[in-house]
């Protein structure tokens, strides 16, 4: 109940329009991907419509955002120089474009109406309840969008749903066939297992000079040391230039003094309730039925306070306090709807209030904790405000560092020492770094620094990099201080290594060796001596961990009537199990409920692979002109 009340009081609703008209091209982009503006290269013609540069290179700066936001500093935007990928986002253009094409070919159109009723129950476009023009322009003049470019992008998902929508009604599964799957899925067999383990034959092996070195000229690049370099690095931070700023006790004394509300904890109170819920689509005899049963449950609290928890576990709609008594914990008063603050705040403790309506229903409130305000001494909080104080004076000078760091670095590009004894930093040399960088880069691991120091500018040119920001408020300039180029290790330095590898695989090859021949015998009726079966377990399609993935299907295809069936696979550790299925247990039948939900699943599959093979068909007869030309990497 606290955090449904604490999410009606946020701002919500900057995250609902921003999700809702800022995603990519699969959700709303289709029609502005598709219309050609003047000037657009053409990078591909589906059935004659083009699809220009313009929309390619949109597609691709959407995925650009997507990941970086998804992977935030992790994120190397020269992926996306990959050829393939770039070939999967024109993919997706002409996908979506086969499937408008079709969809208006069949004459499939979204009214005006069902678009104004979709984007009118849209909450985000809407106050009081109600639909609000004003609000709907604002919001998207606010994401840089029109109306007819919004309006069209939304006719045209609608469209694409309605054909989506068009196969999954059309799937269907008869209860015979999802009996028949829901009997395999929960199927149980009886089994037995026994392992061989790779590391029995680690004595057997013998590897010689010889296969190491024929291993090592096979798979030097597998030995290959990338080129690496060490780099002089100067860092302006915001929070190194506030730790150099005095400040004294009397100016600590005096921000705390102005600031004391900050410092102090509010008044916080314990409370329980009873939540007698309503909606506001309920009509008012539904209301009117709450707050009698409201009303009716007070007169039993107030009469019996002992049973307040043991009367909200049972008639308490909220699902967040129900189970515990109906107790919310402690909680300030802005933490709460005003209804409900107002009463507890006003209330003594042990005191039972009378119902309550709020946005949520009636509630039925008991005080079991009051905490008083309380400020925070001084000397607690001396140090945290020394930091505010010193942060906020160089917030004030940190614009001019920073303006004067990205110059001097460029001006004076052949060394760093000037700019850092201008500015008072401290001139760094970092370990040996290669060009994907590692947590041994510490603040020079971020992708655009990495490019900036790897680029020609400062490997060939021994030039300063730019000024690049890794982080809020912190710039950081690097220049090379030593080059070492890509190699390959010597057949000394990796011969161990190599020779642990062979050993290990000659291993793995003679217990499968062993398992198969034991499998063999086994097969043929004969039991070797040194199996030992381990105990017996149940195992189902959807339950059966303790066996290696690649023996599933085989345990559930050995014949019943041949019972003990057996089989044999590697494992993921290198060894080899060998499995004995004793018997079929019986099968109860499905549920109703299960059966209709297994129906669904599968008329699902059906659907999508319909779709998928629609899909297919409209690719197979299509005319597409690709100009992979165009599509190549340009400045974006």
């Amino acid at each position: 109940m606290l955090d449904s009340i604490r999410e009606r009081t946020h701002g919500w609703l900057a995250k609902v329009i921003l999700a809702l008209i800022t995603i990519p091209f699969a959700l709303f982009g289709i029609d502005s991907y598709f219309n050609n503006r003047g000037g657009d290269t053409t990078v591909a013609t589906v059935n004659g419509d083009k699809i220009s540069r313009q929309a390619f290179d949109r597609a691709l700066k959407d995925q650009r955002a997507e990941l970086s936001a998804s992977m935030g500093a992790s994120f190397d935007p020269a992926v996306l120089d990959d050829p393939k990928i770039r070939q999967s986002i024109l993919d997706d253009l002409i996908k979506q474009q086969l499937l408008v094409g079709s969809a208006h070919k069949v004459g499939m159109v979204v009214s005006d109406a069902k678009l104004a009723k979709f984007i009118g129950e849209i909450p985000a476009f809407q106050e009081n309840g109600q639909f609000s023009n004003t609000r709907y322009e604002q919001l998207l003049r606010q994401q840089g969008m029109t109306v007819g470019e919004f309006e069209r992008r939304v006719r045209q998902e609608l469209l694409l749903n309605d054909m989506r929508v068009a196969f999954s009604q059309s799937a269907f599964m008869p209860a015979s066939v999802a009996k028949l799957f829901s009997a395999a899925f929960d199927q149980q067999r009886e089994i037995s297992s026994f392992k061989i383990s790779a590391s029995a034959f680690l004595p057997q092996v013998k590897i010689t000079p010889a296969q190491i070195k024929t291993y090592y000229d096979a798979h030097q690049a597998e030995y290959s040391v990338p080129a690496q370099a060490r780099f002089e690095y100067a860092v302006l931070s915001l929070d190194n230039m506030a730790q150099q700023i005095a400040v004294d006790d009397a100016a600590i004394k005096q921000y705390y003094d102005q600031n004391l509300a900050k410092y102090s904890e509010p008044e916080q109170r314990q409370a329980r309730h009873i939540l007698i819920a309503v909606t506001p689509a309920d009509d008012a005899a539904k209301r009117a039925e709450a707050k009698a049963k409201a009303e009716q449950i007070f007169k039993q609290v107030s009469a019996s306070p002992a049973s307040f928890a043991e009367l909200a576990k049972q008639n308490s709609a909220d699902p967040g306090s129900a189970a515990q008594g109906g107790d919310l914990g402690w909680f300030p008063r802005n933490a709460m709807v005003k209804p409900f603050a107002d009463t507890v705040f006003s209330m003594k403790q042990g005191e039972i209030s009378a119902p309550v309506a709020t946005d949520f229903g009636y509630h039925i409130i008991q005080l079991t904790g009051v905490k008083p305000a309380q400020a925070r001494s001084f000397d607690s909080v001396k140090a945290e405000i020394k930091i505010e104080l010193q942060k906020q004076q160089a917030g004030k000078l940190f614009a001019d560092a920073a303006e004067r760091f990205s110059n001097q670095v460029y001006e004076q590009s052949t060394e760093l020492k000037s700019t850092a004894a201008a500015l008072g930093i401290k001139l760094v040399t970092s370990d040996w770094i290669a060009r994907k960088g590692g947590a041994n880069a510490g603040v020079l691991n971020s992708p655009k620094m990495l490019q900036a120091m790897f680029s020609d500018d400062v490997l060939k040119n021994k030039r300063n990099s730019e000024a690049v920001e890794v982080a809020p408020n912190t710039l950081v300039s690097a220049r090379l201080a030593e080059y070492k180029p890509a190699s390959v290790q010597g057949l000394a330095t990796v011969s161990a290594a190599i020779e642990l590898l062979l050993t290990q695989q000659q291993a793995r090859a003679l217990a499968k060796q062993h398992g198969e021949a034991m499998l063999a015998q086994l097969k043929a009726g004969k039991e070797p001596g040194d199996l030992h079966w381990g105990g017996f377990q149940l195992v189902s399609r959807s339950h059966a961990e303790s066996v290696p993935a690649a023996l599933v299907e085989g345990i559930f295809a050995a014949d019943e009537k041949l019972m003990p069936g057996y089989i044999g696979a590697a494992d993921a550790d290198g060894g080899y199990q060998l499995v004995r299925v004793t018997r079929v247990m019986p099968t109860p039948a499905p549920d109703a409920m299960k059966l209709k939900a297994m129906q669904g699943q599968l008329a699902n599959i059906v659907a999508q692979q319909a779709f998928s093979d629609y899909l297919a068909g409209l690719s197979r007869v299509a005319k597409i002109d690709i100009k992979a030309a165009a599509i190549e990497k340009t400045a974006q």
